[in-house]
């Protein structure tokens, strides 16, 4: 009854990716809490998504039952036994027939003595992975133009996007990506100042009534599925606009570029496939990447490989570029169904939820919180002459960024969160930076009575779609943040948006001084 990794359930009218990732919250239960956290899709059963949760969790499966004794319903079991078998072991249920999981709700969850206890506010949602679009579409004097739009909370539930650069400041006129429920449609359109009104639509989707994903995420509106008007519209009124197709505007997900290497000759990759790799279009509703000339191994490679993700397979894959989308014949692997590269031997996501219960006191003292993102690792497979594959445990496919941040302030502020920071880690597909030791004692004005001297960390809180600046120990705690700036970019020296700082009393001031710039390494003569 379980099918494992299929291409895509069939009720989507095209072939797209299945949403990978998914979380569950709002379970109160002291018994229950471990649900919570991240699930990744795995196949489908009785005609509906199964999803495993990922992380340091259980491991709990997420899945429609169709032959329980109570009737057909959501069921999450735990990890003894797969999807379709012991549906009576359930430890949360939800008595609902929704086609997926975000839709369910009345969930129950085991209690004591195998009492089930309502929880209204348990549910699950979609992990969104754009902290950024990019938005090709006709400028005023019909030439086709490019750019950036950034994460800017939720409207009609759901994800939507302002072009970056673009503030609150009410006599400014900001361009937005947003969803209209009533007509089925992401309008690119033109806000009041203030965010008060439509002030006009410059393009449109085709209507979606919910069989494609295009329905959750503009990226995935397929090729020719936009409108633009032959007239500034009124508002949402057309007024004496006719819409027209417009092949030229495309929406498409932004991501940095890739850097493929190794940290050790022991099971190290091929020559061939290391080298940097940058972001050239998407493919099963994520980006892929293709190596620069510049890395082309000309001894070994007659061209540039290619970095994409096959659905078919649920792996993220390289193969030669005029195999893409096709990947019977593939030079690395690694099965995950991660957003991004980066993140797929770290457990497909690096999301502070995907620790859902487990408490930091049970942990081994010298383990840090987002140390234990790392708990679900999984290794590179690269292929050898005669088609077989073997684990590359050297190999190493992250996200091209410089390894230290300096964060400035007015010399006279007095922060003690300025100086050099080195980057750590990931934390929300991001990453993150710690404070060096001498900073720290440099921006310290009085000496502690125990010689320590508290660091800081710059890291994006995704919960608020923020880069924040904390004390160490407060890393994925976004209740008490030193200094702030309400931007998705990748990278924080990219933020277009000021930086506020605490003002000691739960409030924030703009600090015009404050900024962060990146830290390129020396170039050796």
């Amino acid at each position: 009854h379980f099918t494992p990794l299929p291409s895509a359930l069939r009720w989507p009218r095209i072939l797209m990716s299945v949403p990978p990732l998914i979380r569950c919250h709002g379970v109160r239960s002291p018994l229950a809490k471990a649900i919570n956290g991240i699930y990744e899709y795995i196949g489908a059963h009785s005609g509906r998504p199964c999803y495993r949760q990922t992380g340091v969790s259980s491991g709990n499966f997420v899945w429609y039952c169709q032959d329980a004794l109570e009737g057909s319903m959501w069921v999450i079991t735990q990890n003894e036994s797969r999807p379709g078998e012991a549906p009576e072991s359930a430890v949360a249920r939800a008595m609902h027939l929704g086609r997926w999981p975000w839709e369910v709700t009345g969930w129950q969850v085991c209690g004591r003595n195998d009492a089930f206890l309502e929880q209204p506010k348990m549910a699950f949602s979609l992990m969104l992975p754009a902290a950024e679009l990019i938005v090709q579409a006709p400028a005023l004097d019909s030439a086709v133009s490019t750019c950036g739009f950034r994460r800017s909370g939720f409207v009609h539930e759901r994800v939507a996007f302002r072009r970056t650069g673009d503030t609150d400041d009410p006599g400014i006129t900001s361009l937005w990506i947003f969803w209209m429920p009533k007509q089925g449609r992401w309008l690119l359109a033109n806000v009041k100042p203030g965010g008060s009104g439509v002030q006009s639509v410059v393009a449109r989707s085709i209507p979606d009534d919910g069989s494609t994903w295009a329905c959750f995420w503009p990226w995935e509106v397929e090729a020719e599925g936009w409108e633009s008007p032959t007239a500034d519209t009124i508002g949402l009124e057309d007024a004496d606009a006719i819409w027209v197709p417009n092949r030229d505007i495309a929406v498409r997900l932004a991501s940095p570029g890739i850097v493929i290497g190794t940290v050790e000759d022991h099971g190290a990759p091929p020559v061939i496939i290391c080298g940097f790799y940058e972001p050239r279009g998407m493919a099963n509703g994520r980006v892929y990447y293709v190596m620069v000339p510049e890395d082309i191994s000309l001894e070994k490679s007659t061209g540039p490989m290619c970095l994409w993700f096959a659905e078919d397979r649920g792996q993220w894959v390289i193969t030669a570029p005029e195999l893409l989308g096709d990947s019977s014949e593939v030079l690395a692997r690694i099965a995950s169904r991660a957003w991004w590269p980066w993140e797929a031997h770290l457990g497909s996501n690096t999301c502070a939820a995907a620790l859902g219960s487990a408490p930091f006191a049970t942990m081994p003292p010298w383990h840090g919180g987002a140390a234990l993102l790392r708990g679900a690792r999984v290794n590179w497979q690269v292929a050898d002459p005669s088609g077989e594959f073997r684990e590359a445990k050297g190999m190493v496919v992250e996200m091209d960024c410089p390894d230290q941040a300096q964060v400035w302030a007015h010399r006279e502020a007095g922060h003690p969160f300025v100086g050099t920071y080195e980057r750590c880690g990931l934390l929300a597909s991001r990453p993150y930076f710690l404070q060096t030791k001498a900073s720290a004692k440099e921006a310290r004005k009085k000496e502690r009575m125990d010689d320590e001297t508290p660091r800081y960390v710059l890291w994006y809180g995704e919960d608020n779609e923020q880069w924040v600046i904390t004390e160490e120990f407060r890393l994925m705690d976004e209740l008490v943040v030193d200094a702030r700036c309400k931007d998705s970019a990748w990278m924080p020296w990219q933020a277009a948006t000021t930086w506020e700082v605490s003002d000691g009393d739960r409030g924030f001031v703009s600090d015009i001084y404050v900024r962060v710039e990146e830290m390129m390494p020396a170039v050796e003569m």
